[in-house]
């Protein structure tokens, strides 16, 4: 793809972007803060905003730190820049907080007092949600006392996986909670009980 397709490609995203996001692409010096909703657009903004500057500036895509909450969230950042400035998309540094915040601690162990830092093992793993188990009070709908006392380790580990994956807080998770135990109510045949 040669400049002048990209110029093309990055005009088209353009002209579907309101004024107040065209504005936010257009700033191309200092910070910009985009505060927006699910589906607004955010992740299209900011690809378009990186697209000008690339595309306006000589600045080298390895200068370009984009960071988001989700792996989603970065590919589709890569996908969105790959479509209007090629194969450079790829060397924008986009990056979960995590994945960077993890770069730049593994970069800089001796700052952190330590050799090597290695991922949790799966037996630390094990650990954890034993001990997590092991804490909950008498009552709690996790805590089983006949047959495999530890049953919900893999369902808890798989919820952790996705809140971050998904940016889910736990604020979040308890508010969809309470509107689906809500929502219950409205059902016909099925019964409520008390959390």
């Amino acid at each position: 793809m040669n400049r002048e397709q990209q110029t093309e490609k990055f005009k088209e995203i353009y002209k579907r972007l309101n004024p107040q996001q065209r504005k936010a692409v257009d700033t191309i010096e200092g910070p910009v803060m985009v505060i927006a909703g699910p589906g607004t657009g955010k992740t299209e903004i900011l690809s378009a905003r990186i697209g000008r500057i690339l595309l306006e500036t000589d600045t080298s895509p390895f200068n370009i730190l984009c960071l988001t909450y989700t792996d989603a969230g970065v590919v589709a950042m890569r996908r969105r820049l790959l479509k209007f400035i090629g194969p450079d998309a790829y060397k924008v540094n986009i990056y979960t907080f995590h994945a960077f915040c993890n770069d730049v601690i593994q970069e800089n162990l001796s700052l952190f007092r330590k050799t090597a830092l290695d991922p949790v093992s799966e037996l630390e793993r094990i650990e954890y949600f034993t001990s997590l188990i092991d804490a909950f009070p008498k009552n709690h709908p996790l805590k089983r006392y006949r047959g495999d006392v530890y049953y919900e380790i893999k369902n808890l580990d798989n919820l952790f996986s996705t809140m971050k994956r998904e940016g889910w807080t736990p604020a979040w998770i308890n508010e969809k909670i309470d509107a689906y135990l809500a929502d219950l109510e409205n059902r016909e045949g099925l019964s409520v009980w008390e959390h």
